[in-house]
């Protein structure tokens, strides 16, 4: 069983603690809207791991707001979460 997921939005930017991962992100996503109307920027750091469901849903996150002509920060990257990143060479859509 996976760690709950835990977000906050502080300002503009949406900070996620715990676990994103294929059992975790549904909590946030199904309350997502609320959450990203003034987001930003979005901050990983508290993150103690994320599975490629995980990658994927930031991935789509990035996707959604450059639909809507709005730039996501995604900061906080750890080591792990990089090398998931490479692994999926997602590093253009997530790091830029």
């Amino acid at each position: 069983m996976s760690q709950l997921l835990a977000w906050e939005l502080i300002e503009t930017t949406l900070y996620f603690n715990g676990t994103l991962d294929r059992d975790s992100l549904m909590s946030f996503w199904n309350r997502k809207e609320s959450s990203l109307e003034h987001t930003e920027s979005i901050d990983v750091s508290g993150l103690k791991h994320v599975d490629s469901t995980g990658l994927a849903m930031l991935v789509r996150l990035k996707g959604e707001f450059q639909a809507k002509n709005r730039s996501l920060n995604i900061t906080g990257v750890s080591d792990n979460l990089k090398t998931l990143i490479e692994l999926y060479g997602v590093q253009e859509v997530i790091l830029n």
